[in-house]
């Protein structure tokens, strides 16, 4: 299977672009830690593939709408 026939039917099942969903599958363990440890937010945004920590929060406000620790705060 070509790169590029394989992206259109991983879109075409996922309804996402792989990039995307593994994207996305990193913020929900992100979340998941968050909610159930109290480990540093900085490790689990490390953990979960992210390269800085300013990084992890845009996207993880971009994806739930709160920070990190707004998210931790409220399911804690």
């Amino acid at each position: 299977m070509s790169k590029y026939h394989f992206l259109r039917t991983f879109r075409r099942a996922v309804g996402l672009s792989p990039w995307q969903f593994l994207l996305n599958e990193r913020m929900r363990r992100a979340a998941y830690r968050l909610a159930t440890s109290d480990e540093a937010i900085s490790t689990i945004a490390f953990d979960t593939g992210f390269g800085d920590l300013s990084t992890f929060n845009n996207r993880f406000r971009s994806t739930f709408g709160v920070r990190p620790t707004d998210y931790r705060r409220h399911w804690q």
